[in-house]
């Protein structure tokens, strides 16, 4: 099965709590650090594999830092 399917399967409206859920952001982070780190921190290998500059790779980590 689908691993995204398994991670929702059984999620009701009514059996989740909306506040724990993740934002857009915490998850876009979180898949670029995973891409960077499968990548041994290569950045423009991360950016090639996520389709964008390398450039937007190093300003989303700036402000993340920052944060």
């Amino acid at each position: 099965m689908n691993e995204a399917l398994q991670i929702t399967a059984g999620v009701t409206p009514d059996n989740i709590d909306l506040h724990k859920l993740k934002t857009l952001a915490d998850f876009e982070k979180e898949y670029i650090e995973l891409v960077i780190k499968l990548c041994k921190g290569n950045i423009v290998h991360a950016s090639e594999i996520l389709a964008v500059s390398p450039s937007t790779i190093y300003r989303k980590r700036n402000t993340w830092d920052q944060a």
